[in-house]
């Protein structure tokens, strides 16, 4: 006996495009999802990173007893002096240089020569340190895009201090003192602060922040001539993601690649997420040490 025939109807063109715009759109309502989810990771990471810088800063001041200075100088920055910036001296390592022996990096911290300046005319590292920088994760941020094209660059710079006007600043290359120097907060100039000194309170004082401004290797600090320029430091001058792009703006804020605000290693360790719709004048204030403001400190 036959059996009968049993027709199968295949898809129609117009099923087949209603199941393709479903898809389409379970895809699309993912992807956000997917990328936040992403992003909160690198966040996280970004964090820690932050966390271990504040450890490493904690190690070297309890070795040393104060806090490793911005950059070694023997023109350092002192307050209530405007031109000392522009004054010339030799420049040595920062401190991205000096707190290696307190991140596992002894081996790298040898290969540098103490003896010569950290940062050329260029603005940048010249021989035979420069050869020494390489890549470190403790100072990437998964966030920085720049980092692809820029390996050794760094995500997190000093927090020199903070104000509507720098301590010392630059007008004969840059227009508005944007080249900023600050002597009111924790890293600066030839700074030594200790814990002593920070009379507005651990938790209530930034001691490093993010960046996405820089231009120049994790190593250099610093030229101070008639064209200064402070590499890996920043002052709270301007609003935090203020500006898209890199320039030499980045002496005078905080930024980061995260939607909002940016990461900051307070003074006592504890890390920070600042909205970068923080009161300006609050935002300042933190980045000095001994000001007595704000009033009941940094709230979250």
């Amino acid at each position: 006996m036959e059996r009968p025939f049993l027709f199968r109807r295949a898809f129609t063109l117009v099923e087949l495009l209603v199941v393709i715009a479903i898809i389409g759109v379970l895809v699309a309502l993912l992807l956000p999802a997917v990328q936040a989810a992403r992003e909160a990771a690198r966040r996280t990471q970004c964090k820690n990173n932050l966390k271990q810088l504040g450890l490493a800063m904690h190690n070297y001041h309890d070795t040393f007893r104060v806090l490793p200075p911005g950059y070694v100088s023997n023109n350092p920055g002192v307050p209530n002096n405007s031109s000392w910036c522009r004054t010339g001296g030799v420049q040595g390592a920062p401190w991205a240089v000096l707190i290696l022996p307190f991140l596992e990096q002894g081996a790298l911290h040898a290969k540098f020569d103490f003896n010569v300046p950290f940062q050329d005319t260029s603005n940048q590292m010249g021989p035979p340190n420069n050869a020494v920088v390489v890549p470190l994760e403790a100072y990437h941020c998964p966030s920085d895009v720049r980092l692809t094209a820029n390996p050794i660059y760094t995500s997190y710079v000093g927090v020199q201090g903070g104000g509507a006007a720098p301590d010392c600043g630059n007008t004969s290359c840059s227009a508005a003192n944007e080249r900023t120097m600050y002597v009111s907060g924790l890293l600066f100039a030839g700074s030594k602060i200790g814990f002593q000194h920070i009379l507005d309170g651990a938790s209530n004082v930034f001691l490093l922040g993010e960046s996405r401004y820089g231009g120049a290797a994790w190593g250099a600090s610093a030229k101070q001539d008639t064209c200064s320029y402070v590499r890996n430091l920043a002052g709270a001058q301007d609003q935090i993601n203020l500006y898209k792009t890199p320039g030499v703006h980045e002496t005078r804020g905080f930024s980061s690649y995260h939607v909002g605000g940016c990461h900051f290693t307070m003074a006592d360790g504890s890390v920070q997420f600042v909205s970068q719709t923080i009161a300006l004048d609050t935002y300042r204030q933190l980045a000095r040490r001994d000001d007595g403001l704000p009033t009941g400190g940094l709230t979250p």
